[in-house]
């Protein structure tokens, strides 16, 4: 199978306010799954607005996967991706490559640390492969789902990956960005930040939780594992 279930790591801290989408159900990267209160006190205004408005606004739209390959080629070129770090992100600056290209990677290095709206954090690789093209340097800012890097299946085809993504990086606009999940329900001033279904590989549209690893009322703190998401690669804690 080309499945695989993953953990996923909090990049807030809070308490589980409210679950949006249950276990063994499905979403659609970039939308929202749960939803944080960032007080104790908060978490019943939280859950209230949340539930109020579950179905009444459309979850926020994926953003479109990068494509698995240049144009103009028939190389295998999986993207490393500009994650959501928050649910208020809309883009993030690469402050440093943890890797150089023609460089090994295997799914759960450090590739990159990227500096959000909260604060610089170590992005891993979902991916295994070869570090064939840096499509954004140290520096620079991309938009949350788009690609910053490609990735060569073999070492055998960085050279054509590398080429293939230079001679498409002015012809085609980086994937557009998800829009962020709303800060708070409508209908409310509780400050209510989202935990969002991560894009876990180039190719993820959407993932179905396995199982959420807290409750609702819990406390989480950034880093901490809130659930077990199965992608098109496979399951992430």
């Amino acid at each position: 199978s080309d499945k695989a279930d993953m953990d996923v790591e909090a990049f807030e801290d809070g308490f589980l306010a409210s679950i949006l989408v249950d276990e063994g159900g499905t979403a659609a990267v970039g939308s929202a799954v749960a939803l944080l209160a960032a007080t104790k006190d908060e978490i019943a205004a939280v859950a209230a607005a949340g539930s109020s408005s579950a179905g009444a606004a459309p979850a926020a739209p994926a953003a479109d996967a990068a494509p698995a390959a240049p144009s103009g080629g028939s190389v295998d070129a999986p993207a490393v991706l500009m994650p959501a770090l928050s649910s208020t992100m809309k883009e993030g600056k690469i402050v440093q490559w943890a890797v150089k290209e023609g460089d090994k990677v295997s799914a759960g290095d450090v590739v990159m640390v990227v500096e959000s709206d909260k604060a610089d954090m170590d992005v891993e690789a979902f991916e295994d492969g070869f570090l064939a093209s840096i499509l954004v340097d140290e520096g620079g800012t991309a938009a949350v789902g788009s690609a910053v890097a490609l990735l060569a299946a073999t070492k055998d085809e960085i050279a054509a990956v590398a080429a293939a993504g230079s001679s498409s990086a002015g012809a085609a606009p980086a994937a557009p960005a998800a829009d962020a999940a709303p800060a708070a329900p409508s209908g409310g001033s509780v400050d209510a930040p989202a935990v969002l279904m991560p894009a876990l590989s180039s190719t993820m549209k959407e993932g179905k939780i396995v199982q959420w690893a807290v409750k609702e009322g819990d406390k989480v703190s950034a880093g901490d594992v809130v659930m077990v998401v199965e992608s098109d690669k496979a399951d992430m804690d």
